[in-house]
C-alpha cells in the first residue's frame, strides 16, 4: 500500500515510490536523496503540522510537514 511519507511512524522504515512536489521543490528533494526506491525512516517528529526528520542516504533531514505529504512510500514489510 502507498502512503504520504507524513504517515510513517518514529522507528519505521520505508521505501519511496514517487515525489509529487512542484518541480523546483522536487528537484531540491531529489539532491537530498528523496528518490524512487531509496529506502528511508523516520527519526523524529515535532509538534503536529510542524517539523519532522528523516533519514535517507546516511544524512538525517528535516522537512515540513506539507513538503511530507508530497512524497509516498510503501512500508517495508
Amino acid at each position: 500500500m502507498v502512503l504520504p511519507l507524513s504517515q510513517i511512524e518514529v522507528g519505521e522504515t520505508a521505501q519511496i515510490v514517487w515525489v509529487a512536489s512542484r518541480d523546483s521543490m522536487a528537484d531540491r528533494l531529489t539532491d537530498l536523496g528523496f528518490v524512487p526506491e531509496e529506502e528511508i525512516s523516520c527519526v523524529l517528529k515535532g509538534r503536529p503540522g510542524g517539523m519532522r526528520a528523516y533519514l535517507v542516504r546516511n544524512a538525517v533531514i528535516g522537512l515540513r510537514e506539507q513538503n511530507s505529504r508530497e512524497i509516498f512510500v510503501r512500508r517495508d514489510p
